[in-house]
């Protein structure tokens, strides 16, 4: 119970609706349903004057609970309150309405009932007139935020695990600055790219020799293409392909790729981007 409470029950917009639908339930079920003897709570036998009645009951129970959640509000930007501090807060909540509801009946409407019966029975039905929308709300909210949950880890997933989504039979159209196709190959053809001043190389295998073609163009906007291929970005001047990567290893000097070519030199991993070539490179 001293589990912090999930982070979307201290919301603004939560409350909100919690509050709405607490309002619009509230109001049918006790005017419509009747549950409870309504038509003794309010000492009346006018139907007219027990509907203004309830309705009045139940807008001072909102302005206490209006009041109630600004306050929880406030307290939760500071810190998440526990989920046994979240239980006994609703608790009082319950329990400042049903001392308002007693006084305004003893004091206002002047009820000829003890006070310790009508508290009684206000201590009945004030938590079964909420307990229902107070649980329909919890469950579609936890409903809402486990779905949100799970397409936020979807569309994690999706970004760093989108190399293997392609296949390195896909077939990639490499074009220049200017958009026209330079070269078009198998992307597990291609050993890696390497930056040249205004120009990328990008190195493949042509008949088991290693060949390049340099194109009019920057790794940073190659790098959005072949990502998805497994192609990364593992250094400021290189993209490597990890589907052709057989050895990472860290040296005095840093860390450097082995390439399933012996032709092909070893390339570095600057340490900026480590990490992440490290994760995707597992992954494979």
């Amino acid at each position: 119970m001293m589990k912090k409470i999930p982070e979307y029950l201290a919301k603004k917009g939560t409350n909100l609706n919690l509050l709405v639908f607490v309002f619009i339930f509230s109001m049918v079920f006790v005017n419509v349903y009747t549950p409870f003897e309504f038509s003794t709570w309010f000492n009346s036998s006018s139907d007219t004057l027990n509907f203004l009645y309830s309705s009045c009951t139940i807008l001072g129970g909102m302005v206490v609970l209006i009041v109630s959640r600004v306050v929880m509000y406030y307290a939760n930007k500071r810190e998440l309150i526990s989920m046994l501090s979240y239980v006994l807060w609703l608790a009082a909540e319950i329990l400042v309405i049903v001392m308002l509801y007693t006084l305004v009946n003893k004091l206002l409407l002047h009820d000829q009932r003890d006070a310790y019966n009508i508290f009684r029975r206000a201590l009945t039905f004030v938590p079964a007139i909420l307990a229902i929308p107070y649980l329909v709300s919890y469950l579609y909210l936890g409903l809402r935020s486990k779905d949100a949950t799970i397409n936020k880890l979807i569309e994690e997933g999706h970004t760093t695990g989108q190399a293997l989504q392609h296949s390195v039979d896909d077939t990639i159209t490499l074009n220049d600055e200017n958009g026209k196709p330079r070269l078009t190959i198998k992307s597990g053809g291609i050993l890696y790219v390497g930056a040249n001043d205004n120009y990328v190389n990008v190195y493949y295998l042509d008949n088991d020799k290693v060949g390049y073609t340099m194109l009019r163009n920057n790794l940073k906007t190659l790098e959005k293409q072949l990502d998805a291929y497994g192609i990364v970005r593992c250094h400021r001047s290189y993209m490597v392909n990890l589907h052709r990567v057989t050895i990472i290893s860290r040296e005095k000097d840093g860390m450097y790729t082995t390439l399933d070519s012996n032709a092909v030199s070893r390339i570095p991993i600057s340490k900026s981007y480590s990490e992440e070539v490290m994760k995707r490179f597992s992954e494979m």
